[in-house]
Order: C-alpha cells, then sequence, then structure tokens
C-alpha cells in the first residue's frame, strides 16, 4: 500500500522542482508515490547533450579556454559519450552494484533520479553560455562561481537521490558511488578493449578480402 505524504497529491511534473529544494522529501515520495516521468527525465538528458554542444561551439570568444572551443567544430559522438552515454553506463553500473548491496531502488527509478538530480547544473550551464555573450572576460570568476554552484547543487542531489531510492545510510550510499565509479571505469575498460579488438579483426579481413581481389580479380 504507498504511503501517502504531504505533496502526495502534486503533479509528478512538479516533482522535480519541488525535489531542488526538498531533495530527501521529494525522492522519498518519488519512489512511493511513483511521482516521475520518464519523459521529463528524459528531457534534461536532451537539454544536457544541447549544454554540451552550445558549451563546445556557442561560447562567446572571450570565454573559451579550450581547444575544442577554440575551434569551434562540434563533435557530436563526443558530446553524447561525455553526457548521455556516461550516464546510462553510470545508471546500469549503479544497479548491479546496488542489487547486491540489497538496495531497493529500481533501474528506472535509478535512471529518473539521476536525471532529475542533473537539473541544476544542466540549467545553470545553460545559463552560463548565455552569459558569456552580455559579460566581460574580466568577469570570468562569476561563471566559474555558477559553474561550481551547479555542480556542487547536483551532487547533493545525485546523493541524496540514491540514498532514498536505494534506502540506504550516508556512508552506504558513499561505497556505492564509489563502486559505481569503478564499475563505469570496467565497462569503459571492456568496451575500449572490444572496440579495440573488433578493429583489428575487421582489419585483419579487410587485408585479406584486398589481397584476394589484387591477385584473383
Amino acid at each position: 500500500m504507498k504511503k501517502l505524504g504531504y505533496y502526495s497529491s502534486m503533479s509528478k511534473y512538479r516533482y522535480p522542482f519541488y525535489i531542488l529544494l526538498h531533495p530527501a522529501d521529494g525522492f522519498r515520495e518519488m519512489k512511493v508515490n511513483n511521482k516521475f516521468s520518464m519523459g521529463f527525465a528524459n528531457g534534461i538528458l536532451v537539454l544536457w547533450v544541447l549544454l554540451g554542444v552550445l558549451d563546445w561551439g556557442y561560447v562567446d570568444f572571450d570565454f573559451k579556454v579550450t581547444y575544442r572551443q577554440l575551434d569551434g567544430q562540434v563533435n557530436i559522438f563526443q558530446v553524447l559519450l561525455t553526457t548521455v552515454l556516461i550516464f546510462a553506463i553510470s545508471v546500469v553500473a549503479n544497479w548491479c552494484f546496488c542489487t547486491l548491496m540489497d538496495g531497493k531502488g529500481r533501474m528506472k527509478e535509478i535512471w529518473v533520479a539521476g536525471a532529475y538530480a542533473m537539473m541544476p547544473y544542466v540549467v545553470l550551464g545553460i545559463v552560463r553560455v548565455w552569459l558569456t555573450h552580455g559579460m566581460v572576460s574580466g568577469e570570468a570568476v562569476y561563471l566559474t562561481y555558477l559553474h561550481v554552484i551547479g555542480v556542487a547543487w547536483s551532487a547533493l542531489l545525485i546523493f541524496v537521490g540514491l540514498m532514498e531510492i536505494h534506502d540506504y545510510s550516508g556512508p552506504k550510499t558513499l561505497m556505492s558511488i564509489f563502486l559505481t565509479l569503478c564499475g563505469v571505469m570496467i565497462i569503459a575498460f571492456l568496451v575500449v578493449l572490444v572496440s579495440g579488438l573488433a578493429t583489428q579483426i575487421y582489419s585483419f579481413f579487410a587485408t585479406i578480402y584486398f589481397e584476394l581481389k589484387l591477385r584473383y580479380l
């Protein structure tokens, strides 16, 4: 039987905004009352990809500090790799380890909670890119503050969200995050290994094909 909290009647589309300021109650009631929207969560991830594109190619010239920003050409694959792909791998890794640690969160709940937690980083990041077109280089420190606030806010939401979704204590949540990071590195290593092996196999058969083509065709 579902537990009805004080905000149980709130629309599932308002819950992400409530969670921003009341993460413990918000994530708990989101899980108990099924107050979450995959569409809203995926919308945040789309905005995260958009932020990656904007940060790459649309930051004002005075605030461009990396080679990719100076180059100005957007590598959409790298943007996806550093946003939604790494997010998906993190969700899978967290679900795998937390299942072994008696975590109560389902993969869908982890996905939605993680996406909701990224909202401050994404929104403030888009604001930061927009502000580069109205500020001078000497005011860059304020953009740094905005970036730090976004990262810290989202990190706090991720921590509280995992703690409530899995019904963990603080130390156990930290352990699950550490194991998740280890899992991400393991999965990334396996992907690189398999990709390298597949490339070598392809090159081998391609070489054989061209040799046969030169000799007999």
